[in-house]
């Protein structure tokens, strides 16, 4: 009875495993211009969201801070989401079109 007990344990995390595995494989990384007017930016509770290709991407804080609406529309922007959930994704990097890494 001792060695099936380990059997359930090893099968249960070996399917735990193929199950996060097979949520990693579909995480998708998208990088382009975009162009940002106040229209695509939304706030609830507290939190901003950007919209952009259909999808309500978390925009961190810092990151709308950036955001500069009356002298710059474009911008480079990098999000993640995953697609086995509709409307799930995070804005990981945003920088204004044209803006070098270290600075202006």
């Amino acid at each position: 009875m001792r060695k099936s007990k380990w059997i359930i344990v090893i099968a249960i995390i070996v399917v735990a495993f193929m199950g996060v595995g097979f949520y990693s494989f579909n995480d998708v990384s998208i990088e382009g211009t975009f162009e940002i007017e106040k229209e695509n930016i939304v706030e609830k509770n507290g939190e901003y969201y950007l919209l952009i290709d259909e999808r309500e991407l978390v925009l961190p804080k810092n990151f709308y801070e950036k955001i500069d609406f009356d002298k710059h529309n474009e911008y480079k922007i990098n999000y993640v989401y995953n697609r086995l959930k509709n409307n799930d994704g995070e804005v990981v990097g945003l920088r204004r079109y044209g803006e070098q890494p270290w600075g202006n």
